[in-house]
């Protein structure tokens, strides 16, 4: 993670790690962190999102105001939701420190992995 540290001069100003998920990783940049860099603990998991590729931009969090509300609309358009590990549905968001996370099913989602978060 250093060389992106390096290669963006964003220092890194929190890690973290979701064993529920196989998730660990770091935030960069200012205050809470504009930059999430993460790979998965279980080499499967790894494979099977990277695939011949070192790194690649996985998804897109947008910040919303009520996740809730977001989530019904986008259902009601046939939008289904995981967890970034894709290994289940989700029905309702979950808590990750105090901040709400839902990420789309890509297949429901004209093949995008999208994050919505509420702080």
């Amino acid at each position: 993670m250093a060389e992106f540290t390096d290669l963006l001069g964003a220092p890194i100003v929190r890690r973290f790690e979701r064993p529920q998920y196989s998730l660990q990783g770091v935030y960069l940049g200012a205050a809470h962190g504009d930059i999430e860099i993460y790979n998965f603990t279980d080499p499967e998991l790894n494979r099977a999102r990277l695939g011949d590729a070192q790194l690649r931009l996985d998804h897109v969090a947008y910040e919303v105001a009520d996740i809730e509300a977001s989530a019904a609309a986008m259902r009601r358009a046939g939008v289904r939701f995981s967890g970034p590990d894709l290994r289940e549905e989700l029905h309702e968001a979950v808590d990750l420190g105090g901040v709400l996370h839902l990420w789309t099913v890509p297949e429901s989602c004209f093949g995008q992995f999208l994050q919505l978060m509420q702080r």
